[in-house]
């Protein structure tokens, strides 16, 4: 999968989409995101887990299904989209969604930008008057700028004009930005979660077809013992 080569930014979405609350909001920051920025939402470009799920049958074990997905999930997310993005807009609401701190942290170590905006009046780890708004530290030292929204949302005009004003906010802190300073990094344990995606998504442009995740699945299989050795060791109880 290439980088779209258009002047335009691009932004990876890093954001909860376990819900229908959590995947419109996305879906609405990434409307309005689009007018002038190349964006990757995982909830739509990433994949649906069944349709994967649904490929690696009778290739593998049932058993072992489940994993699979997890590691070919994991390896488009970070090696292709953290990868090819120039900036990671994090949703750093309550609760924390772990895969986003992860995406984070990586996306820092790579030399992109990271952008964390937080709406939610909860402080769990301090106080709403604190810089931070309450949130842990350590996520938010990944950012590169922290956001503070307050959205009420009292309606939908409302809440059209808040979202706009954190939009504004997120161009501002672009429009700022040394997309120079990071620009070289050098880990071999990164490069080589790159070069295990690229064995999975080399030349395909379209993760949602059929040949594509027929594809995708095939050289899962084919190349299995390297996507074990990138997984923790389970140890039993």
């Amino acid at each position: 999968m290439k980088k779209n080569k258009t002047d335009k930014k691009t932004i990876y979405l890093a954001a909860s989409l376990f819900s229908g609350r959590e995947t419109y909001f996305n879906a609405t920051i990434a409307k309005q995101l689009e007018r002038n920025y190349n964006i990757i939402m995982p909830q739509r470009d990433g994949f649906e887990f069944g349709n994967l799920a649904e490929s690696l049958q009778g290739k593998l074990p049932e058993e072992e299904i489940g994993s699979a997905v997890q590691d070919i999930i994991y390896h488009l997310d970070m090696g292709v989209f953290v990868n090819n993005s120039d900036i990671i807009l994090a949703n750093l609401d309550e609760p924390l969604d772990e895969g986003v701190v992860v995406e984070m942290s990586y996306a820092k170590l790579m030399g992109k930008k990271v952008i964390g905006f937080r709406t939610d009046v909860r402080a769990p780890y301090g106080n709403i008057e604190d810089p931070l708004k309450g949130m842990h530290f350590f996520p938010a030292y990944q950012c590169d700028y922290f956001i503070s929204a307050y959205m009420p949302c009292k309606n939908l005009d409302s809440a059209d004009n808040e979202q706009s004003g954190l939009i504004e906010k997120v161009n501002n802190c672009i429009d700022n930005a040394d997309f120079n300073r990071y620009h070289e990094w050098n880990n071999p344990l990164i490069q080589e979660m790159i070069n295990n995606s690229e064995i999975l998504f080399k030349g395909i442009n379209d993760v949602h077809s059929q040949e594509s995740l027929e594809l995708i699945a095939q050289r899962y299989i084919d190349n299995k013992d390297i996507f074990e050795k990138s997984k923790p060791k389970i140890i039993s109880a």
